[in-house]
């Protein structure tokens, strides 16, 4: 037998696409979506400036393209969290394929842990697999097109979450998970609970980093140099 076989759906498997999952429904349709609770005194844990306090809430207008992955609309906003130390440093200071980072950059952050209050629930659960039942992919974690992640926070948080659980977009082995709190817009410790916080240097927790192929090292004052060959005649 000769000639060509048409397979359209295959065919349809391959059209080009630019973000494989849909726009979110309306928040009435997601009170079925996966989620969990995060038990009293879960530790919780978040890199930021010196200067700064750890409970800040970001908002971003729903058409900007930039802003944060799981932001809201003020008046409410989003506080971003990792439940593992390293993934704060991930998260932060290793968003493009960096290998090493300067001691000095390291410097101007302190690391913040802190304990729940109380048990924090709902908190809708990404990366499980009845998410996928609502069209989610994987790359809800990683796509730059901000606007439909929003899109899905904005939902979700209408739907009465009140955290989101998601992958680190920098963790490659999957195993990792962070925390974005939602609230009103601003600096301020979320719920109306009294939060127990210890802030101080990132220490010994830059080590983790060197298991992702990522070290610190002081940027060099003294460079030794050398005296060139003389060209010869």
């Amino acid at each position: 037998m000769t000639g060509t076989r048409s397979w359209p759906l295959l065919a349809s498997w391959q059209v080009p696409f630019v973000v494989d999952f849909p726009d979110p429904p309306p928040a009435t349709d997601l009170a079925s979506f996966p989620s969990r609770s995060l038990q009293m005194g879960r530790s919780i844990f978040r890199l930021h400036h010196r200067e700064l306090g750890p409970f800040w809430f970001s908002s971003t207008d729903a058409a900007t393209p930039g802003g944060n992955r799981f932001d809201l609309v003020s008046p409410n906003g989003a506080s971003y969290w990792a439940l593992q130390p390293v993934v704060a440093l991930l998260e932060t200071l290793a968003r493009r394929p960096v290998q090493t980072i300067p001691a000095e950059l390291i410097d101007r952050f302190a690391l913040t842990e802190t304990a729940l209050p109380h048990a924090l629930e709902p908190v809708a659960n990404l990366p499980v697999k009845a998410a996928r039942r609502f069209g989610l992919t994987a790359e809800i974690h990683t796509t730059d097109d901000r606007i439909r992640t929003r899109g899905w926070a904005q939902a979700l948080f209408g739907a009465g979450f009140r955290a989101v659980v998601a992958l680190p977009r920098h963790d490659v082995t999957g195993r990792h998970r962070t925390l974005t709190l939602w609230g009103e817009r601003g600096e301020h410790q979320p719920y109306g609970w009294k939060w127990p916080v210890t802030t101080g240097p990132v220490g010994s927790v830059i080590h983790d980093l060197e298991a992702w192929g990522v070290r610190v090292l002081p940027i060099p004052f003294e460079v030794p140099t050398i005296t060139p060959p003389a060209s010869p005649n």
